[in-house]
């Protein structure tokens, strides 16, 4: 079975940011501050999650991720202390979805703000994810917190990424002596012609392997995956 970062797919477009919150966990000069920048359906939260299952048995590095449209709402709901201590003192956290913070203009840009100013004065390691770049927010009241953020731009796949993704999906999903194979112009179909985001691919490829009801090992074409995705 793969672990979670082996399933990452690596292309121009995104190695960068994957080698930059691979290696967080390793020793650096300065704490990292990173704010990383990319469309929906570019692997930013797979990624952050992944980092984060992904233990690094030779760092004592805690890492913690959160939705960062949770810290207010959390605020609000009165949860448990420690919830908060952990945002202030996990050597690296990860902050999905920066836009989560407005939902809430009363808490989210105060928490922010009040969370990465501890977090700087104890020298720990912080990475943001956002669909837009800095300079397209109105960050008056997050008192300069981010000024010193380096933004890392994340690109979703290419074509050729996604055949290498589905090829992974079809092992993760292949079971011995039920399964079906995807012939390889079928995985061409999905990863090339289907039109879907990696989501929708993923639904798409779950489906035919697990819902396959013929022959085990039956080779399944092109044509039979278009009509069974019609």
């Amino acid at each position: 079975m793969r672990m979670p970062l082996d399933e990452l797919v690596k292309t121009d477009g995104n190695r960068e940011a994957f080698d930059r919150v691979i290696d967080i966990t390793e020793k650096h000069d300065k704490p990292e501050k990173l704010f990383l920048v990319g469309p929906k359906e570019s692997g930013k939260t797979t990624l952050l999650r992944a980092r984060q299952l992904d233990k690094d048995l030779l760092s004592t590095k805690r890492v913690l991720y959160r939705p960062c449209a949770e810290l207010p709402e959390a605020m609000r709901a009165e949860v448990y202390d420690g919830f908060f201590e952990d945002l202030g003192t996990y050597e690296v956290l990860f902050l999905d979805d920066f836009e989560g913070f407005f939902e809430d203009a009363e808490l989210g840009p105060m928490m922010c703000k009040l969370l990465l100013g501890e977090r700087a004065q104890h020298g720990l390691d912080t990475v943001i994810s956002s669909s837009k770049p800095l300079s397209e927010y109105d960050l008056s009241e997050f008192g300069g917190m981010l000024d010193d953020f380096e933004e890392i731009s994340i690109e979703a796949l290419d074509a050729d990424g996604l055949v290498t993704y589905v090829q992974g999906l079809v092992e993760d999903y292949t079971e011995e002596g039920k399964s079906p194979v995807l012939a390889p112009e079928a995985i061409e179909y999905i990863a090339r012609d289907l039109g879907q985001t990696p989501t929708m691919i993923r639904k798409a490829t779950h489906f035919l392997m697990t819902q396959y009801e013929g022959e085990p090992g039956a080779e399944l074409s092109r044509e039979f995956v278009e009509q069974a995705l019609a």
